[in-house]
Formats: C-alpha cells, sequence, structure tokens
C-alpha cells in the first residue's frame, strides 16, 4: 500500500510539473521574438486623411507625397493616426494614443527591448481588443506601446496586416482587403 501512495504522489506530482511546462512554453509562444523585433519609427506625418474609399471588405489608401501610406484607424473605437508599415512585426502605438483608446501601462510593463529611429529603447506588449479601419476590423491585435517621445508616428504593422486577405501596392495606392 505504501508503495502505491509513493507511485500516485509520483504521478500527481509529475500532472502537476507538466501543466507549469505546458503553460510557461504557451506564454513564451505568444510573446513576441525579441531578438528579430525592430520597430521602425516615422519622422514625418503628412496632413490629410490618406483613405481614398472602402468598398465592401477593400480599403484603398493613397500615397502621401513621401510615397508612404497613412491611414486613421480606430483602435477600440478611438481614432488614431498610422503610417503602414510592413517591415514592422508588430503594431507599434504610442502610449497618448493607447491611453485614448483605454490601454493603460505602467513604468514596470515596459519590459522588451525594441530598435527604433531613436536607438533602443523598452516597449510594453499589449493585445488591443480591435482595430478598425473603414469597415475592415481585426480583434485581438499583438501591440508594443512606446513612449511618445521614442514613436514619432503609430505603425500598422504585420500584427494586423497578415490577419488581412491580402494587402497590394499598385499604381500610388495601398489596398487592403479583409
Amino acid at each position: 500500500m505504501r508503495t502505491e501512495i509513493i507511485a500516485a504522489a509520483g504521478i500527481v506530482a509529475a500532472a502537476v510539473i507538466g501543466v507549469r511546462v505546458m503553460d510557461a512554453r504557451e506564454a513564451v509562444a505568444e510573446a513576441p521574438e525579441l531578438e528579430s523585433m525592430t520597430v521602425r519609427a516615422a519622422s514625418l506625418t503628412p496632413s490629410g486623411s490618406g483613405v481614398s474609399g472602402a468598398w465592401g471588405d477593400e480599403v484603398r489608401i493613397s500615397a502621401s507625397p513621401d510615397h508612404q501610406y497613412y491611414v486613421n484607424a480606430d483602435v477600440n473605437r478611438r481614432s488614431a493616426r498610422f503610417l503602414v508599415d510592413t517591415g514592422a512585426s508588430y503594431v507599434a502605438l504610442r502610449d497618448s494614443d493607447a491611453r485614448n483608446a483605454g490601454i493603460y501601462t505602467s513604468y514596470t510593463d515596459y519590459t522588451y527591448p525594441v530598435h527604433t529611429a531613436n536607438g533602443e529603447t523598452k516597449a510594453a506588449f499589449v493585445t488591443i481588443d480591435e482595430i478598425e479601419i473603414d469597415g475592415l476590423r481585426i480583434e485581438g491585435v499583438k501591440a508594443f506601446i512606446l513612449q511618445d517621445e521614442q514613436l514619432a508616428v503609430n505603425l500598422l504593422g504585420m500584427s494586423f496586416l497578415s490577419r488581412l486577405e491580402s494587402v497590394e501596392a499598385r499604381r500610388g495606392e495601398l489596398v487592403l482587403r479583409g
């Protein structure tokens, strides 16, 4: 009987350890790959909405004079200006725009090292409830929050763009399809 109790205790301990290992692996899988994370910050923010129209599940964004694509998007139903950046792995949001969208971070949340045009800094990693551009809505978008002085304009990166049906640049327009 003593051997059976020891064996049962060993099985329970192994199950608890197994669950903890699986939870840790899931947390690592959801976290961004820090070695390859680069956030490119833009220095110009031209005026004008940049959106030339939306048809059903398609949004067309005209190129700005600096040949970039800027768009107004709703972050948790609050408007924010973005540079569409296929070179950014994640959406990058300025702290002031995050707060405006109801996303609050504290000093201790800024633990992820990222590289910007202003050098290396720390960012907070969050999940945004939703981002919508003229009817194209993506929920549960992974994003980095950076201090305003570290990011000149919000970046609409691949954590949003890769969840669309397609992203195509043609004849001075960027076409997003949901």
